[in-house]
């Protein structure tokens, strides 16, 4: 079963896996198959969830590899052109802070708005290592 979640993505509610609507991938495929055979997906959520201000490494990268979205940041990181503190940061920091210039920075150059970072924070809140 999936639930409609932010913009450009769907929720699988199985694994809480975000599904981008408008990048190709065997989630998706498995996604289009489930809505062809007539099945419809929850609306989104109504009540408003707080956006945690910050989440663990761990937290940050679980929540990155469930999007699909872990390996496009570690290649853009590995970039000559990406600046060394950013990757000081991925590699070094405890925590990811939502309204970091980094993290903002990382979200823009991979095409995320203000409400999938959110999403992506929010999932990673919900991970308990």
């Amino acid at each position: 079963m999936y639930q409609l979640c932010y913009s450009r993505h769907v929720c699988r509610l199985a694994d809480q896996r975000m599904i981008r609507l408008d990048v190709d991938s065997e989630e998706l495929d498995e996604y289009r198959l489930w809505l062809n055979q007539g099945n419809t997906p929850l609306p989104p959520d109504p009540g408003p969830v707080a956006v945690p201000r910050s989440v663990t490494r761990f937290q940050a990268r679980a929540a990155l590899y469930q999007a699909g979205l872990l390996e496009a940041v570690e290649r853009k990181l590995a970039e000559p052109a990406t600046a060394k503190l950013a990757q000081l940061a991925y590699e070094d920091a405890e925590q990811f802070h939502r309204d970091s210039p980094t993290v903002l920075g990382m979200a823009l150059s991979l095409g995320l708005d203000d409400a999938a970072l959110d999403a992506l924070f929010i999932a990673a809140a919900k991970i308990i290592p």
